[in-house]
């Protein structure tokens, strides 16, 4: 049987984009702690889409026995998002299936899932730059001694979130103040087992205080306390933030017959909203702990 040449090369759009999807899910951060919404998906591209929520309404009212109640009534709105499109093209040389070790199928999945990956990074990127278009500070070090651990987690969301704090659903933390966490004798006991709905989630370290614990060096490094190296880990409530999906995955593919090369490219169109006290002031989704680590700048 001959080698594999480029002529056996089996591209189904379809599917390349269904399983570049599901990569796409597994290896988003941020994004896979955000509220998802593909209603938009199909209505045209647009440079900006919205997202819908319902208003509050007003506080109950105290009334005498011979009183009627005022009718309220209840409003939606949305929250407006640009648009952002991203895309990522990879193109195989002929000469890659006759030489490589690898089979056709193991470099076509391959390929899919550095696609996936380098998709996720830069929604996981725009993501992180939203997150921090609002949100309240809940606690700092004051010197470069006081490290990450249980008391100061529990501080900081108990500052910035009070009576609300036990609805903090996940901390992102810088893998330096994750160490800390974890080398302090009082830290608690972080579980993390097979069974755990965030088991699959990159960098999920386990649950402590309620709340996963997740591991991303993305997280902001800020100016050094105390001459120590120090981070700013984002502690978020469930929904906090979101992504709108404006288009499904596209696949493409065309031949280079002069370079003697397939192409394949892929791309889609996104918005990201930050929900942080956007409903009302009072409405806290999102929380900055700022801590020294045990490692010098």
């Amino acid at each position: 049987m001959p080698a594999t040449s480029s002529s056996d090369f089996a591209f189904e759009p379809k599917v390349w984009s269904d399983h570049i999807q599901a990569y796409f899910d597994q290896y988003l951060v941020y994004g896979a702690f955000a509220l998802k919404n593909n209603d938009l998906v199909g209505e045209g591209k647009g440079v900006q889409v919205h997202f819908p929520y319902f208003k509050t309404i007003g506080d109950a009212e105290e009334i005498g026995e011979d009183e009627a109640l005022d009718v309220d009534n209840m409003e939606d709105d949305s929250f407006t998002a640009s648009v952002f499109e991203i895309g990522k093209a990879v193109g195989f040389k002929k000469a890659v299936f006759k030489k490589s070790a690898a089979s056709q199928e193991q470099i076509m999945n391959e390929a899919m899932r550095q696609i996936a990956r380098r998709h996720a990074e830069k929604v996981d990127s725009k993501l992180l730059t939203e997150i921090q278009t609002s949100g309240t500070q809940g606690f700092t070090s004051a010197d470069g001694t006081e490290l990450m651990n249980i008391r100061n987690l529990n501080r900081g969301k108990t500052i910035a979130f009070g009576d609300k704090a036990k609805d903090a659903v996940v901390c992102f933390m810088h893998s330096l103040q994750l160490m800390d966490l974890r080398n302090d004798t009082t830290s608690g006991f972080m579980q993390a087992n097979a069974n755990d709905p965030y088991n699959m989630i990159n960098g999920y370290a386990g649950m402590l205080l309620n709340m996963a614990i997740v591991e991303v060096d993305t997280v902001p490094e800020v100016a050094a306390i105390g001459g120590k190296k120090s981070f700013k880990a984002i502690i978020c409530k469930e929904n906090a933030y979101g992504i709108i999906r404006k288009q499904e995955m596209e696949m493409d593919s065309d031949k280079d017959i002069l370079n003697r090369q397939i192409i394949v490219t892929g791309n889609e169109w996104y918005g990201v909203k930050n929900f942080d006290k956007k409903i009302s002031s009072a409405d806290k989704k999102i929380a900055f702990l700022t801590t020294a680590t045990s490692v010098s700048a």
